[in-house]
């Protein structure tokens, strides 16, 4: 199969199984395909030092740092990090932060978009 170009984007909070999920899938992808792992809108959260434990909520910082290996690109848009006013969480692999308009051109490049 020919390596496609596939980005993930979430918008929903981490607050539910949604990060978790997407974020499985997109290191599963990233095996056999270019994979880029974008949070927008409230999705950025997902990327701040939240404690999801205290939910009972599985850490994805394992799932962050083995797609970073993978050489998933992991994106946080810019305007909602700055409006949102927080700090993004360090972790052992490049968290890029792009401009809506990056972001528009990754996904308008991919050949396929998987949105949650």
């Amino acid at each position: 199969m020919a390596k496609k170009k596939v980005s993930f984007v979430l918008k929903s909070n981490p607050f539910s199984w949604k990060a978790f999920e997407s974020l499985r899938q997109a290191v599963g992808l990233s095996m056999e395909h270019e994979v880029y792992f974008i949070c927008m809108k409230d999705g950025v959260y997902t990327l701040t030092d939240w404690k999801p434990q205290m939910l009972g909520i599985d850490p994805i910082d394992k799932s962050v740092e083995a797609l970073g290996m993978m050489d998933g690109k992991i994106v946080a848009e810019e305007e909602a990090v700055r409006e949102r006013g927080i700090m993004l969480k360090k972790f052992p692999v490049e968290i890029e932060i792009k401009s809506k308009e990056e972001i528009t051109e990754i996904i308008q490049d991919s050949e396929v978009v998987i949105t949650w």
